[in-house]
């Protein structure tokens, strides 16, 4: 059985400006604003459950969305 150990899900969002109501425009930051978010730290155990890990990280993520996992195969 396979077993996923160690698995870790980031998001990692992006903002380059925002927008100003009074002004009419776009404004860009000087450096853009990165949020780094962990929606997922842990074990799992099998395809089936790491499918439903990452369907539900997928959901919650914005931005782009990262998985780090460790491998092993228990017999």
């Amino acid at each position: 059985m396979l077993t996923f150990d160690n698995l870790k899900i980031i998001s990692t969002e992006t903002d380059t400006g925002r927008y100003d109501h009074d002004k009419g425009k776009h404004i860009k930051y000087k450096t853009p604003k990165i949020t780094k978010k962990t929606l997922f730290d842990g074990d799992v155990y099998g395809l089936g459950e790491l499918y439903d890990v990452m369907k539900v990280a997928c959901q919650q993520g914005r931005g782009t969305v990262t998985m780090t996992v460790e491998l092993n195969d228990e017999y």
